[in-house]
């Protein structure tokens, strides 16, 4: 008895529903999680009365309940706080910074940190606070 063969047709479209799925999800997925992730460093700042800064090139600095300092979102050693600051400030000369630290930290800690940027080569530096809340008038 002869053996017939069959060969299956090849498929000449790719159905790209299944890629557009994943697609999706992963927009999806992405769009829920970058506001979360974009947050920073969570600190409970000072209150006080002033002007917000114009928007340049700024880097914040932030010192955390524990006292640990974070430039931008990153962690860094205070020993090369110094070196990190005056890269940046070598590829853009107006460079400002922020210092924004937890109302808990000690005084002597936001010091240490302004000094640093100070010996950095930067002038251009602000703390970071929250505006007072109005109260209510009964």
């Amino acid at each position: 008895m002869r053996r017939i063969r069959f060969t299956p047709s090849l498929v000449e479209t790719i159905n790209i529903t299944p890629m557009l799925d994943t697609a999706m999800t992963l927009l999806l997925i992405f769009v829920i999680i970058s506001p979360i992730i974009g947050r920073g460093i969570a600190v409970e700042l000072p209150t006080a009365k002033g002007e917000k800064l114009p928007v340049t090139t700024t880097v914040v600095l932030t010192v955390d309940r524990e006292g640990a300092i974070f430039l931008g979102n990153k962690p860094v050693n205070p020993v090369f706080l110094g070196t990190d600051l005056q890269n940046l400030k070598v590829s853009n000369p107006d460079l400002r910074v922020i210092i924004q630290a937890d109302r808990s930290v000690c005084y002597e800690r936001v010091v240490y940190v302004l000094d640093i940027v100070r010996q950095s080569g930067i002038s251009a530096v602000g703390l970071a606070t929250t505006p007072p809340q109005k109260q209510k008038e009964s």
